[in-house]
C-alpha cells in the first residue's frame, strides 16, 4: 500500500478487504496493548513554509511536495 494513484488508499481494499468503508487505515492500533514510555522524548513535526512547492488535501490526507533541490535544515 501507499499513497500513489495505483496503491493509493482507493486501491488498499483490494489487498485489505476490511479497508473499505470506515476502516480504511491499514495500521491497526490495539489501544489495551499501548503503554506509556516516560523514557520518549517529546516528538515534534515541522516545514519550512518557504520550501512547500504544493500543499494538497484531498480529504484523506495531506500532501506537502518540497523544493528539495537545497537544504533548509
Amino acid at each position: 500500500w501507499g499513497y500513489d494513484s495505483d496503491n493509493g488508499p482507493d486501491q488498499w481494499h483490494k489487498n485489505y478487504p476490511i479497508a473499505k468503508g470506515h476502516h480504511q487505515s491499514p495500521i491497526e492500533i490495539n489501544n489495551e496493548e499501548v503503554h506509556y514510555d516516560s523514557s520518549l522524548l517529546p516528538w515534534f513535526a515541522s516545514y519550512d513554509p518557504g520550501a512547500a512547492r504544493t500543499i494538497l488535501n484531498n480529504g484523506k490526507t495531506c500532501r506537502v511536495v518540497f523544493d528539495d533541490s537545497f537544504s533548509r535544515s
